[in-house]
């Protein structure tokens, strides 16, 4: 425990014994026990009363339970990983529903920018009965880059795909499928990450 609830039990102890041992000791004056007025137990006498205002009593110290350390926010970039791995992870399996959820709500093929969930999920059922059966594919690598890093290294992207990487807070998934690049583009829709264009 810290702070002045740790302190409170050593004041009050000190506030008890009054006077340190070695501070010289005043004669005391001698007075009649006939002309002590009687003083219930209860009640202070004024002569023991210290001289000045009254102090207040030292807080009794309290047994506070420290909350529970609350999670950090989940880092961009893992958000961002998360998105990318499940559309990938999606396309390699063929899944053209689960390839449609990771995806946002205007996607662009290569290019081809198309709005809502059913046309999205059509257009990836037609391109994914075109893929032979048995060859699922792997993902060997998976590199992620703001999109501003992305355009200093790898260049300006074509102008097809330029609206994607200009948008702001984009993200740039480079991935490497079976030895052939695949490069995602991110942004972030409503409390979520999700892909917005493929080349």
């Amino acid at each position: 425990m810290h702070g002045f609830l740790h302190l409170a039990p050593m004041v009050a102890l000190l506030l008890s014994q009054g006077e340190p041992a070695d501070a010289p000791a005043e004669p005391a004056a001698a007075a009649p026990a006939a002309q002590e007025p009687a003083v219930a137990p209860d009640e202070p006498s004024a002569e023991a009363a210290p001289a000045g205002p009254a102090r207040p009593a030292a807080p009794a110290p309290v047994a506070v339970e420290a909350p529970a350390p609350a999670r950090p926010a989940e880092a961009e970039r893992v958000q961002v990983a998360r998105a990318a791995l499940a559309f990938l992870d999606a396309l390699l399996a063929g899944d053209a529903a689960a390839v449609t959820a990771a995806c946002s709500e205007r996607f662009s093929f290569d290019g081809d920018v198309r709005a809502g969930r059913d046309e999205i999920r059509r257009v990836w059922r037609a391109l994914l009965s075109e893929r032979d059966p048995g060859q699922r594919g792997a993902l060997l690598d998976l590199e992620l880059l703001p999109a501003a890093d992305a355009v200093a290294r790898l260049g300006p992207p074509p102008p097809r795909l330029a609206p994607l990487a200009a948008a702001r807070g984009t993200w740039v998934a480079v991935a490497n499928v079976s030895r052939r690049p695949v490069v995602l583009f991110l942004a972030r829709e409503g409390a979520r990450w999700s892909v917005a264009g493929i080349e």
